[in-house]
Formats: C-alpha cells, structure tokens, sequence
C-alpha cells in the first residue's frame, strides 16, 4: 500500500503555520472551505484532512456522500442534520447518510475529517439506505471502540488513553490524531509512533484497503 502525505516523525501540528492549505468549493455549500490534506490513498481514494469551515458557512439542501465520513471537531462547531457537533465530539456517518441543513457555528468549525473513499456529494437521499448507523459521541473518558470495522468501510477507530496503549506489533498503518495535543500523524505498520501526550484517536487503514 502507498500512502501519500506526511510521515510521522514527531507528528504534523495542526496549529502550524506551514500546513498545505487550499480553498476548495464544497457542492451545496456557501462558499469554499479550507483544506489541508493529511494522508491520502492514491488506489481508493481515502483520505484524511484538516478543514476549515468559515463562520456562518451553509449547506442548506439535502444530500450524501457515497463514501463514510468521520470527524472529530478541535475547535467552534458544525451542525449536521440537526444534530450540532461542539469541540471534543466524534462523529461517523456511514455511506449513502441523508445529511440535511449543514451550518457551522458563528466562530467556524476545525475539525480533522476522515473520507473512506473519494468525497462524491450527490443530491437528495440515496436510493439505497446505509448500511449501518451514525455514531455521534463526546471524546471525554473511555469512548473505547466508536466505530468498528464494516464491510463497507474497513478499518475502525479507538479513542486510547495514551499512545503508549498503541499495540507494537501491528500489520496496518494508522493515523493518530492527538485530540489534547493538537497533532497529527501517520505511522506505518512496524514504526515506531511518536511520543505526544494526552489521548490518541487512532484509525485503522487496512492492508486490503491496496
């Protein structure tokens, strides 16, 4: 598997002021978004990146994305489908979720958001409903296991204690989101993981997934 993006050394910060940002036009919404891509699968497409979303943004219609999301928000706020998404919260929506009435907060939102394929937005409710259900939790104690590995979407999430809870011997890559620390990185199978502090949320990224 070939993973595009930085390699984890002592980690991406997010704070940073040499982060790769462009503008990009989200389908429905208000106006463009800032992105930073993090880490990319050149053959699925996956990605991860840190976003951006202006104060006051919209995305007023209805719609889905093909592919799983999930996020956890570092700072302000967005509201998905009702359901409003502070700092310190996780959530997942599967493929095909209908997402209505998309706002972030009056200060923006930052988040870090993960894409189980290309990002393809298309109007109106699937024709076929997810597969499984949303997950929506506030990252504060143990969250344990938010998201498990799906047909659909490979790969889960763990929200762990320290980094030190990182299993040594793994046989897939991973990227580690410090949600205290405001780091980022990716590790490849048998490297060793850098040494920030807090709580990690680690995501799986499956060998099968090349």
């Amino acid at each position: 598997m070939t993973l595009s993006g930085p390699a984890a050394g002592d980690g991406v910060d997010l704070r940073g002021a040499d982060l790769p940002w462009s503008d990009v036009s989200m389908p429905g919404g208000s106006g463009p978004v800032r992105l930073a891509r993090l880490h990319a699968d050149p053959r699925t497409r996956a990605s991860v990146s840190l976003v951006h979303f202006p104060p006051g943004w919209t995305r007023p219609g209805t719609g889905h994305y093909t592919c799983a999301e999930e996020f956890y928000v570092l700072h302000g706020a967005i509201t998905v489908s009702g359901a409003r998404a502070e700092a310190g919260t996780y959530a997942y929506m599967p493929p095909r979720a209908t997402r209505t009435a998309g706002a972030a907060a009056d200060d923006g939102c930052l988040a870090v958001a993960w894409f189980s394929g290309p990002p393809l937005w298309q109007d109106g409710p699937a024709s076929e409903p997810p597969g499984h259900d949303p997950v929506h939790a506030a990252v504060q104690g143990d969250l344990g296991s938010p998201r498990a590995p799906r047909p659909e979407v490979p790969g889960g999430s763990a929200l762990l204690s320290s980094v030190a809870d990182l299993p040594g011997a793994r046989t897939e890559g991973v990227d580690l989101l410090f949600v205290d620390a405001w780091r980022w990185a990716y590790v490849a199978p048998g490297e060793p993981a850098p040494a920030s502090p807090g709580r990690v949320l680690v995501r799986s990224w499956p060998s099968g997934d090349a």
